[in-house]
């Protein structure tokens, strides 16, 4: 699959992508009559750049921590996580975009943080990590009580979430739920999108 390389600075901290062609991509999903819809994994939307963002301005949150991320496309918060954090765990349902991970990972160097495949439906009981970082999950309805299941489960454990969101009327419902296990929630825009950054513990 072709794909292009561009890099993304965070103060002086540059982040390096391998980014698949677009067009190449959408015609063999369109091809593929097992997949439904375009690969969202595949773009790097406004809520990827508000979260690794917010843990530019709040290193300590990631610091010397045990990181896992869901459904994180293409990795960018969870690259730049890796810069601060003991280890990461960068995970998408898609193995396509495991496989991206892998080669970004390589791309920069980095050590401690490794690519996985795991599906929120189906997520690991056993795997034991300080932090959970989610971007842009809460854009589809029929996922929701899945999602809050496995946060609830989470915060339960004891384990901390860093969740960024466009503000769109279809999430509302979704984040107003989270609303009592919130101790920080930052409204940040980019190019006049509105994305809110809510940091979750069990209270």
């Amino acid at each position: 699959m072709k794909k292009h390389e561009e890099i993304f600075q965070f103060n002086e901290i540059d982040i390096h992508l391998w980014i698949p062609d677009q067009a190449e991509l959408q015609f063999a999903y369109r091809e593929d009559a097992m997949q439904t819809a375009f690969p969202y994994w595949a773009k790097l939307w406004p809520a990827a750049f508000v979260l690794t963002n917010f843990l530019l301005d709040h290193p300590d949150l990631i610091k010397n921590k045990s990181v896992v991320e869901i459904a994180g496309g293409l990795g960018l918060p969870s690259l730049f996580a890796s810069r601060l954090a003991s280890n990461v765990i960068c995970s998408d349902y898609d193995a396509k975009a495991v496989a991206f991970i892998e080669d970004n990972i390589a791309l920069n160097g980095i050590r401690n943080m490794v690519a996985a495949q795991i599906d929120w439906t189906d997520f690991p009981s056993t795997l034991e990590f300080d932090l959970l970082i989610l971007s842009d999950v809460n854009y589809n309805p029929g996922d929701f009580d899945i999602l809050l299941k496995l946060i609830d489960n989470m915060l339960a454990k004891g384990v901390s979430i860093i969740l960024s969101t466009p503000q769109r009327l279809a999430g509302r419902r979704f984040v107003e739920q989270l609303i009592p296990f919130c101790v920080l929630n930052e409204e940040i825009w980019w190019k006049q999108i509105a994305v809110n950054v809510l940091v979750l513990k069990n209270q």
